[in-house]
Parts: C-alpha cells; structure tokens; sequence
C-alpha cells in the first residue's frame, strides 16, 4: 500500500511512520511531503493508494490543503490528521469529501491502518456509486443526468459566447422487436454495437449519452449552423446502412433522429430536451430512418395533443359522448340489415370534435380502452331498451380499436358486458382493422376464437387499405369483409376503382364472406357494386348517421326492416 504523508512537523511524522510500520511492516510504502507545493508534484509523479493530510501546513491550512489535493487527485481517498478534537471541525472537513479524521497521537497503529483501510474501501464504493450516478452500466457512455448536467454548462457557454450549439435525440426503429424475439442479451449486444458506430460517426469532443433503452442523445457545441448538423445527422444515418454482426447473425437496425438549434429553438436546457424528443417522433411519423429538424408548429402540435388529451379524460368523467347509428342495407331488397355504432363528442367549449381529431389520440393515449368499453357497453344497453318496447332490432357493428383488441381479458370484458345487459351475442359485430391482425399470434388467433365461440360476428373495416393478406382471412373466423370508402368513391371516377372493388367482391364470394361497401353517394356507384354481388351498403345515398331517437321511430314502423326515404335519398343524391 502506497502511503503520502503529508505532514511538516517531524516529531509527528516520525510517530506516525512507526506506528504504521510496526503492524503494516514491508507491506507499507511512506512518502512524506511537508507542503502542499510538494504534495501535488508527488501526485503527480506518483500513484498513491491513501493521502495522510495535516490541515496546518506552512504553505496552506483547513480546507484549502483538501481542495489543493482533490484538484489534482479526485478520486484519491483522503485521512485528515489533525491535533484538534473538535467535533464540529471534524464535520466541517468531512463535509468537504474527505473519507476519515483522525486526531494525532490518540490512536495506535492499528486504529490508523483500519482507517486507512476503511477510507480506501468507502471512496471506492463513492467512486463506484458516482460512475454509475453519470454514466450507462452497459454501454460505459454518459448517461441522462450527465448529458443534462453538461447541457446546463453548454447552453450556459453558449448564451456567454454568443456560439451555437445542437442536441440530437436518436432512437432506434423497431428495437423492442429485437428484444421479444431474440432475447434482451442480443439487444444489449446491439446496443453495445450501436454505441461504437455512433462514435465513429461524430466529431472528436462530441458527447454522445444513453438516455434509457434505445434512446441515445448527442450534443454538438460550437457550430456553425443547421448544415453542420445535418452533416452529423447523415453521418449516424449512414452508418445504420451496414448489417451488424452479432455472434452468427445479421441484424439491420435504422434509427430516427430529432434535432434541435440553441439560439434558434431555445436557450433552456428542459426546453431543448423537449424540443429535440419532439422532433424523432416527428422523425419516426415520417417513416423512420430520417432526421427531422425541430419546427414551432410541431411545439404548437404537441401542446394541442395534450389539451386534447387532457379534453378527452373530462369528456369520458363528465359522459360528453354519444353515439349515432348508420344503417347497413341489403343492396337486393333495400332492408335494413344493421346499424353500426358511431362515436360523437359534443364538447361543451369546442362543440362537435370530429373523430378523425380525437380517435387517434384516444388510441396513442389508451384512453380507447375505457372509451371502447363504454361504446360497448351503450350499445348493449340500447339494444335491451328497444328489445323491452317490442322493437326489432337488427344486428349493431362496434368498432374495435387494435390496443383495445390486444387486451389480455377483453373476450371476458365482452362476455361480461353482455351478460350484465341480457344482450344475444348474434347481435352483435365487432369491427377490427386489417393493423389489428397484423401479429399474427397464437394470442390473437385465440381471442379471435373466444369471441366467435361467444357468438359474435366479426368483420374487418376498410379492408384494403392496410396489409390485406388473404392468409389470414382463411385463419381467422372472420364472417365479413367492408370496402372502404375511398375505392367506392373511386367506382365512377378513376378506372382502377372498379377493378379494385371487384377483386375484394371476388375475394369475399370465394371466401364465403359477407361484403358491406361504406361510404355510397351514388346510384351508380350502387349500380357498379350490386353488378359485382355486394352483399350490402351504408352511406348518405340510404341515411345519414341517425340518433337513437330517430332510429326508434324507423324500427317502430310496420315495415320497419326497410329504409324510408330511399326515393328522398335518391333525389338528393341525384341533385
């Protein structure tokens, strides 16, 4: 053990050299220093274990001698010796990091060596507990708190010297697929292979920190402007084009990138933050494996998008939703065959909010969960209210939103829901998207089952319009196709409209599937549709979205599975 004595008093030193070398012997090797000008010069050509410290030295005392040492030696451990017993002394010096106090001549040799000891142990356990408080434990890069401790200077640096700087958030595109199919020690592995291409690709001082998971940051200082940034950017970009090799195989990993100006975007370190987070999911929208710079429409975006979020969880508390009920027609008779459940909000400040407006951010929000029950379960309600006045009441389509469908209960919420209302499952069709079928799991494929074995009807909505895959149509106990409402309004105005419709007829006649067509205006897109065999037809051409109220007075007509007004319909559709 490597010792630095730094003492001036020879009487002193000379007591503590004996008692240190009559229990330690050979094992110990004393330098000794009396000042503090001679104490860094030894720090700095030696590597010392411990340092001994007297506070009252000719050239410096108290905290000064500390300070002077741990500017030159950080991470050495430090025993303050001191002829002083005073307590509150003693606290003030600790406070200052030092790792024990001793005072001289009241301990043996053994005490001073445990001592030692001890301090040796406890800075190491402080350095251990530092690194990991700064830097990542897999990847040995800086951390989140390190990269906003240096943003803080940097930004600061920055607003002084009148410089630019830039943040860069980067996250990797579809890695928690890496990570459920591989192993998490495969995805640790990439990312330690990841860190080593994102430092091959950025500029020498550049600070490159892990934020968590697959989220990295950079941070540039002292730029010139935006193309300098972009240089970087297409850097990291480039550097993804490469397959990485981890142990037999190859993975292709991309990355999204957000990115963020100081002065131009802010000056403030949690603003910045933000700004640059903003940004990669704009980055991740577009597609993936781009950059996007930070804009103030996007800051502008992301604040309506919590307004809205905050809107949405008062509506649900305050029941501000409603539904209305579109027919579904049988093209051959003109009947009524169902109805399918809309979804309004009527809010008390920004009146009717459209669905194309509070959908998405119910499903990004999961407030689509408790949104989708309620839908559920007041169709059900509705149903049992118009079956006790004796009306007949066709089947009612509800549709379901994908994370509402991948909920591990839901068979069992849907089977609750109409159980507590008395409500056959026959009247009842759930309407999933082509996106919620996308994983095709055994767990998919099993709630898919539960709910057919309950006795519900299921079809899938706006068919065509995502990953139609026949595969799965044969898989899954699916009972109807819908056409979306883009390829019926292409039916009279664009040639490949009807090839399109046509080949999704085809698809449901040899399938054996029901076949519903959203979104008819026309006669002759109702023409086009019933000459390639569609089964039935809801949109403006028959009825509009219909309150309960006056869906009540349709059912309660003698003829009340045929739609009145069609002729009313025709003219104004013709008109």
């Amino acid at each position: 053990m490597k010792i630095l004595l730094v003492e001036d008093d020879a009487d002193d030193a000379a007591f503590l050299n004996a008692c240190l070398n009559r229990v330690g012997g050979t094992a110990l090797d004393i330098t000794r220093t009396d000042r503090i000008a001679s104490t860094v010069d030894a720090l700095r050509d030696g590597d010392f274990d411990v340092v001994l410290l007297d506070l009252h030295l000719p050239d410096a005392t108290g905290g000064d001698c500390v300070e002077r040492i741990q500017q030159i030696a950080p991470d050495l451990p430090i025993v303050v010796l001191s002829g002083r017993g005073d307590e509150d002394y003693a606290v003030e010096i600790l406070n200052r990091g030092v790792q024990d106090y001793l005072v001289k001549w009241e301990g043996d040799g053994r005490i001073i060596l445990r001592s030692i000891r001890y301090a040796i142990e406890r800075k190491r356990a402080e350095t251990r507990l530092n690194y990991l408080a700064r830097y990542d434990s897999l990847t040995g890069i800086p951390n989140r708190q390190y990269l906003q401790d240096q943003l803080d200077r940097a930004t600061t640096r920055a607003r002084r010297g009148g410089k630019k700087m830039a943040l860069l958030f980067l996250d990797l595109d579809r890695f928690k697929v890496v990570n459920d199919t591989l192993g998490h020690q495969l995805g640790d592995q990439l990312l330690k292979a990841v860190v080593q291409r994102l430092k091959d690709s950025i500029r020498a001082g550049d600070l490159l920190a892990r934020l968590g998971g697959d989220e990295f940051a950079v941070l540039l200082e002292d730029i010139d402007g935006p193309l300098e940034v972009e240089a970087v950017a297409n850097n990291i970009l480039g550097a993804f084009t490469r397959p990485f090799q981890l142990d037999d195989r190859q993975l292709t990993v991309t990355a999204s990138i957000g990115l963020t100006l100081c002065p131009n975007d802010n000056h403030d370190p949690l603003a910045l933050l933000n700004n640059a987070d903003i940004a990669m999911y704009q980055a991740k929208e577009r597609g993936r494996n781009t950059f996007k710079f930070f804009t103030q429409s996007m800051h502008e975006e992301i604040l309506r998008f919590h307004r809205l979020e905050t809107d949405l969880k008062l509506g649900l508390a305050e029941e501000q939703f409603h539904l209305l009920y579109q027919p579904q027609i049988r093209l051959g008779d003109r009947s009524t065959h169902a109805l399918e459940a809309l979804l309004r909000w009527e809010h008390p400040e920004r009146g009717s909010v459209k669905p194309d407006e509070f959908v998405s951010v119910a499903e990004e929000t999961g407030y689509i969960v408790p949104l989708g029950r309620w839908v559920l379960e007041r169709v059900c309600r509705q149903i049992r209210e118009w079956e006790e006045e004796g009306l007949d009441v066709p089947r009612i389509a509800v549709n379901i939103a994908p994370i509402q469908f991948h909920q591990p209960d839901f068979v069992r919420q849907v089977r609750r829901i109409l159980d507590d209302h008395g409500v056959d499952p026959s009247q009842i069709e759930l309407e999933l998207t082509e996106t919620s079928l996308m994983k095709d799991t055994d767990e998919i494929r099993k709630c898919l089952h539960g709910l057919k074995d309950a006795g519900l009807r299921l079809a899938i909505d706006d068919f065509g319009t995502g990953y139609s895959c026949l595969n799965y149509l044969r898989r899954f106990p699916i009972d109807v196709l819908k056409i979306d409402r883009s390829f019926v309004a292409d039916l009279d105005s664009r040639v490949d409209g009807e090839g399109i419709c046509g080949v999704i007829l085809s698809i449901a006649q040899r399938l054996s599937l029901e076949s519903v067509a959203e979104g008819i205006e026309r006669e002759e897109q109702l023409k086009s549709l019933a000459e390639y065999g569609c089964d039935f037809g809801q949109g403006y051409y028959f009825s509009p979205p219909l309150t309960c109220e006056a869906v009540r007075k349709r059912l309660a007509r003698p003829a009340s599975r045929r739609l009145p007004g069609l002729d009313v319909g025709r003219r104004a559709a013709r008109g």
